[in-house]
């Protein structure tokens, strides 16, 4: 994994974008902390009626007792460790 400094990424901009753009994960380190720089669709800002039908769907599943429990990650883990 490489990341950026925030010097090197303000000084290559454009280059960031587009190996973003090529496909390439490009992470970006401040402060101690790692950022990933990715690209976001138009359609990945809107709730499309199709995707409001699929929360409603998920939405009744769960009223009706239709979803998985788990009392802790390590439950969660374990079960999908176990597919």
């Amino acid at each position: 994994m490489t990341a950026l400094t925030m010097r090197d990424f303000r000084s290559n901009l454009a280059n960031s974008f587009d190996r973003v753009d090529g496909g390439e994960h490009v992470y970006i380190r401040r402060n101690r902390k790692l950022y990933t720089l990715v690209s976001v669709e138009d359609d990945d800002l809107e709730i499309t009626p199709a995707l409001a039908a699929k929360i409603e769907k998920a939405r009744q599943e769960h009223r009706e007792g239709k979803t998985l429990r788990f009392e802790n990650a390590a439950a969660a883990q374990k079960w999908m460790d176990e597919l």
